[in-house]
């Protein structure tokens, strides 16, 4: 019994084989020629012969001559009435060469096929929302192409962190010109000064010594070479001056340092300071409190490509709220922004710089009755500038991020040992199932 089973088994399973190789496909195009070897033939019958014409050679070769679009089937019958078959596709062009070329210039898609379904070139797969039309419009080049491609609904991005620096760097520069008169009054004054060692071409000195400008070699007042001492004695008037010009620079002040971290192509906001209300009228004209925003707001839109590139757009803006100008009582605000897109490689710094703020003020002092006479007035006066600039800097550095590389080492140490448990834990539940 189980011999007739396997010998009804063998045979279905060759007259499969015979069917399958008897029922061939044949991919043609208008204006080429196809040439078979099929030895002696007996007689060839065309389904459709106004889309495909045959020629029996001598040397046992069929060939086939495509005519229009179309789809036929071949048939072939040699010596011994042994008949095969042929299903002909034919198609306006090489299917082969537009498939090799449309494969090229899509190359730079990733998750993208192309393929033939019965002399049809099809288009498939997924890709990122915003190539989805510059896909569509390149496949829109090629006739007769469908495209199948949709946008993906998730795309995985880079995730890029931002360290930002918001500075403001303080320029104070004071000058105090005129003339500055002291409280005290001094007593006699004794001295001489003389050159120690003449030679005519240095003298030893102290650079603070107040006789040094007596030795000066554009215009001296004691030849390098002279011997002679000179000497002062008297009383000094009683109160003395001193001619000033000071300038100080400040230091730079951090205000912020946020570190943001956003998916490529998404925004990333960061605002420290506060609201204070205002009031307004609504669309009915009833007045309602509104809130308005002061201090550092900062927004970064960072874009990350596959060579490492970020391009990000930052804008960044710092506000106070000015009380000298008011309006019904509501203050006004002082504001300072400014908005770039700047392009830079991992992990590179970027500064931005030149919002300025300067205020100047100007103060007199000058002693009482003495200072208010016309002309000599003005050496009992000590006039006082006092400049104050402002400018804030903003330092971005982009980095992308790449999972848990960026957490600290000990974290890292803990990470690795839950995944080490769960690990265990999994192979123990495969067991125990």
């Amino acid at each position: 019994m189980l011999r007739v089973i396997f010998f009804c088994l063998s045979v279905v399973l060759v007259a499969t084989n015979i069917h399958a190789k008897s029922n061939r496909s044949l991919n043609l195009y208008v204006g080429s020629v196809k040439s078979i070897q099929v030895g002696e033939v007996i007689r060839v019958a065309v389904g459709r012969d106004d889309i495909l014409a045959t020629s029996i050679l001598e040397n046992g070769e069929l060939l086939l001559v495509p005519r229009a679009p179309g789809e036929t089937d071949l048939h072939i019958w040699k010596k011994g009435e042994r008949k095969l078959s042929y299903r002909v596709n034919i198609t306006q062009e090489n299917i082969s060469k537009n498939i090799q070329s449309i494969r090229s210039i899509l190359s730079g898609f990733k998750s993208i096929t192309v393929r033939s379904v019965n002399g049809i070139v099809v288009v498939d797969g997924k890709v990122q929302p915003e190539r989805f039309d510059l896909l569509q419009g390149i496949v829109a080049q090629f006739p007769g192409v469908i495209s199948l491609v949709t946008p993906e609904d998730v795309v995985l991005r880079d995730m890029i962190r931002m360290e930002v620096q918001v500075l403001e760097l303080n320029k104070s520069f004071s000058r105090d010109l005129g003339l500055d008169w002291d409280n005290s009054i001094a007593g006699p004054s004794v001295s001489y000064v003389q050159n120690i060692n003449p030679n005519g071409r240095y003298v030893f000195m102290n650079e603070n010594n107040p006789f040094i400008e007596l030795f000066d070699p554009s215009n001296p007042t004691i030849s390098l070479d002279d011997k002679s001492s000179f000497s002062y004695s008297g009383l000094q008037t009683g109160i003395t001056s001193v001619v000033r010009l000071l300038q100080d620079d400040g230091v730079a002040r951090v205000l912020a340092e946020p570190s943001l971290s956003t998916r490529s192509g998404e925004s990333a906001t960061f605002q420290s300071g506060g609201q204070y209300p205002i009031a307004v009228l609504n669309e009915f004209g009833q007045p309602v409190v509104q809130m308005q925003d002061y201090g550092i707001q900062l927004e970064i839109t960072p874009l990350s490509d596959a060579d490492g590139n970020i391009i990000s757009r930052v804008r960044a803006e710092m506000s106070t709220i000015d009380f000298a100008t008011q309006v019904n009582g509501v203050p006004g605000i002082l504001t300072r922004n400014t908005e770039s897109v700047i392009n830079l490689k991992n992990g590179e710094t970027m500064v931005i710089s030149g919002l300025l703020q300067s205020s100047d003020s100007k103060s007199i002092e000058s002693l009482p009755f003495l200072g208010d006479i016309p002309i000599l007035g003005e050496l009992f006066k000590s006039r006082s500038f006092q400049e104050n600039r402002t400018e804030l800097v903003i330092l971005v550095t982009p980095k992308i991020v790449d999972g848990d590389a960026e957490l600290p080492e000990h974290l890292k140490q803990h990470l690795e040992k839950l995944r080490q448990v769960q690990k265990s834990t999994k192979i123990e539940d495969d067991l125990l199932e």
